[in-house]
């Protein structure tokens, strides 16, 4: 063995939330690196425990990194916590996951909170298939490009809001995606816990005469689905038969179409065969 790396998930507000294999790691590691000092150290007194905290953050991980090749040949065990919720997500973490992996260290994973999970279960939209996008640029520039690349995704959107950006970001999304569902989650798992959902522009109502207070995660509903094009069978197989004289291939005919009609690709691929039968008939 050549040492342990504890990817540690711990509570985003409620220290309860904390599972008890976080507990075992913590206790256990040799050496904890944390994204801040000030803010870990709270839960390291909770739990009891006397332990040296090293910080690893945006601006030294890199050189973070380079102390796994020393807890590797020393056979150590190494845990790595965000200031809330699960490390690398919106956090640092990368490049020491990176490096322990180099040297030939264990990577163990210890499942917990996530905000943006917690969030998109709890906001009543689709959570079958969704995209989880951290922060959004600060730039207004940046922010409206990023917006606008995704405003045709049918997929639910998931982005975490700083309390000072929450009212510019609302109002931005609302102009670029439209009125469509949404939800602000709120101080999850804390005593002022949560869910405000609705449109977009009740949102940012309710935001204005509430003012602005806690820890926001903002989950959007996809752009919906564009209707259904109607075409007759002969149709179909008409517009097939032509694409197919340009020389592309049945599956990409059949990819574009899919996506131009709003329907199965395996349903136009299947009539694609029968053109293709048809043909080698009249030959």
């Amino acid at each position: 063995m050549s040492g342990r790396l504890f990817i540690i998930a711990t509570p985003v507000g409620n220290l309860g939330d904390l599972t008890e294999r976080a507990k075992q790691a913590l206790e256990s590691a040799d050496l904890i690196l944390v994204e801040d000092t000030r803010v870990t150290i709270k839960l390291i007194n909770y739990l009891g425990l006397k332990k040296k905290l090293t910080s690893c953050h945006e601006y030294n991980e890199a050189s973070r990194a380079k102390l796994m090749a020393e807890m590797a040949s020393r056979d150590a065990s190494v845990a790595v916590v965000s200031d809330a919720g699960t490390p690398l997500v919106s956090d640092p973490g990368y490049q020491i996951v990176q490096a322990a992996i180099a040297c030939g260290m264990q990577v163990v994973p210890i499942p917990g909170p996530s905000a943006f999970l917690l969030a998109l279960v709890g906001s009543a939209l689709p959570c079958d298939r969704f995209v989880f996008e951290g922060f959004l640029p600060d730039r207004q520039k940046t922010r409206r490009k990023k917006l606008e690349s995704m405003k045709d995704e049918r997929r639910t959107l998931i982005f975490y809001v700083a309390p000072h950006d929450l009212v510019n970001a609302l109002e931005l999304v609302h102009s670029i995606m439209g009125d469509r569902q949404a939800c602000l989650a709120r101080e999850l798992t804390k005593l002022h816990e949560e869910f405000i959902r609705g449109t977009m522009s009740e949102i940012i109502s309710q935001v204005n005469e509430r003012g602005v207070k806690g820890e926001y995660v903002l989950v959007i509903a996809g752009a919906e689905a564009p209707p259904e094009i109607e075409l007759t069978e002969e149709e179909l197989l008409s517009e097939i038969a032509e694409r197919l004289k340009t020389g592309r291939g049945l599956k990409e005919v059949s990819q574009e179409l899919a996506q131009e009609l709003n329907r199965r690709r395996s349903d136009i691929y299947k009539l694609g065969l029968k053109c293709r039968d048809l043909d080698t008939e009249n030959d």
